[in-house]
């Protein structure tokens, strides 16, 4: 697991809960009513010092969860960021072996490195049922806009 000294502010409403084995570096849920799915947030981190374009990474995303569903659509995906550190949002609609059906919004994010080599992708994701994921979606959204990278580890900035 890649880690990486990042700085965000956590939407009022959410908890951090420890990310297991997820393969997640930050994981939040939401609080739901019982039998509910649990909405969460979460943040990945991924080395890719291949030439994979960012719109490559967000469709390895969309293949990667196809093989756990039951079904997925790809419902908007645009760029973001700007061209020295290129993204990509992409919105999906989700559905489970049982049948429940579920909205992502994934932010891929460029952190470009010294070398190409080491460049890094952040992977932010936020889950949740259809109703839910409107609600949250504000939330998520400044989540996203918080998030950067501390350059230098251990001064104030």
């Amino acid at each position: 697991m890649m880690t990486l000294p990042l700085d965000f502010v956590i939407p009022d409403g959410w908890t951090a809960v420890d990310p297991g084995d997820s393969g997640a570096v930050f994981v939040a849920v939401h609080d739901a009513p019982p039998g509910e799915f649990v909405p969460n947030i979460t943040v990945s981190v991924q080395q890719r010092p291949d030439g994979a374009t960012i719109d490559d990474i967000a469709a390895e995303a969309v293949e990667r969860l196809s093989r756990t569903l039951a079904g997925i659509d790809v419902l908007n995906r645009r760029d973001v960021g700007e061209p020295a550190a290129p993204g990509v949002m992409q919105l999906l609609r989700l559905r489970t072996g049982e049948g429940t059906e579920l909205i992502q919004t994934q932010v891929h994010l460029t952190v470009p490195g010294a070398v190409p080599a080491d460049r890094l992708v952040l992977e932010l994701a936020c889950t949740a049922a259809p109703a839910a994921a409107r609600r949250l979606a504000p939330g998520f959204q400044r989540f996203v806009g918080s998030v950067h990278v501390r350059q230098h580890e251990g001064k104030a900035q």
